[in-house]
């Protein structure tokens, strides 16, 4: 049965974004943003290639062989899975899949209840990181069971979100706000969600509303975010935004090279950063970020 295995455990990975096996169409958000929590958990390890959302969310829809995923993303396995949300009630299957040759290294079913969803969530990254032989630091163990919120609601607020400001444009980027303000409503001490509330604003504020009103909300709520949590890059990458917007850009690079020391994988930071720099026509710098 082993023939064909690699002798050496995989030390990259594609997460895929999980299938939406609900009733309801619209749970998509749900089982994306699983996937891009599993992403960002995965992705703070620092022995294991994770490819961002961008280059996994790609491939959604299209009819592709394990094989020829691994090959298209340059990756050695493939975590694949499927959310069906139905009230209160969570089933999620994951399988973690060998890309050189097809074989399962893990995989697993969970029937638990939506406030169980972090569990889960860490329960997954710790069985890959186990199926791939990595050993953790006391800090990477820290981050993978670090639950975002304590309020289930305002989680699903926070995915509801993610999903609208990913999809992008003025109206998508308001209903995204509005749906961090939702979740902070629910925990008002959400880091996460304030930066959400603060991205919204600075896209908005430079794209589609460039009224002092957005930029003001954009500084108060990465402020806000800051205040709740010092070590969060997310935090750091968008006061860095705000700021720049603003015209410190001084302050604003102080800031993203925070939070690209506190997560080197953090896609935000660096894009933020090239921003501030291209502000200033520091153009090589930005091309480098």
């Amino acid at each position: 049965a082993g023939l064909g295995r690699t002798s050496s455990p995989p030390s990259s990975i594609a997460i895929l974004p999980f299938v939406n096996m609900s009733d309801d169409p619209e749970n998509e958000y749900f089982s994306d943003g699983i996937t891009e929590e599993l992403i960002n958990a995965l992705a703070k390890v620092r022995g294991l290639k994770v490819p961002a959302r961008t280059s996994v969310f790609a491939l959604k829809g299209k009819r592709m062989t394990v094989q020829e995923i691994g090959d298209t993303l340059g990756v050695d396995a493939v975590l694949e899975g499927s959310v069906r949300k139905s009230g209160e009630t969570l089933r999620i299957t994951a399988q973690l899949i060998n890309a050189t040759d097809g074989y399962h290294l893990w995989s697993e079913s969970y029937d638990r209840k939506m406030k169980d969803v972090f569990a889960v969530q860490e329960e997954i990254s710790q069985n890959i990181v186990r199926a791939l032989q990595l050993t953790l630091t006391p800090n990477e163990r820290q981050a993978l069971q670090k639950a975002p919120t304590t309020e289930v609601q305002a989680y699903d607020y926070y995915l509801r979100g993610r999903n609208l400001f990913n999809l992008a444009g003025r109206k998508n980027w308001e209903s995204a706000r509005a749906m961090f303000a939702r979740a902070i409503e629910i925990d008002p001490r959400y880091a996460l969600a304030y930066t959400g509330v603060a991205d919204s604003s600075s896209v908005l504020y430079m794209y589609a509303d460039s009224t002092e009103k957005n930029l003001e909300q954009a500084r108060e709520a990465s402020a806000r975010a800051l205040e709740l949590a010092p070590d969060l890059a997310e935090a750091h990458a968008s006061r860095g935004m705000a700021l720049s917007l603003g015209k410190s850009y001084a302050e604003a690079e102080a800031e993203s090279e925070t939070a690209m020391r506190l997560d080197p994988k953090l896609y935000e930071a660096p894009y933020f950063y090239a921003r501030t720099c291209w502000a200033q026509g520091k153009r090589e710098k930005a091309a480098e970020l």
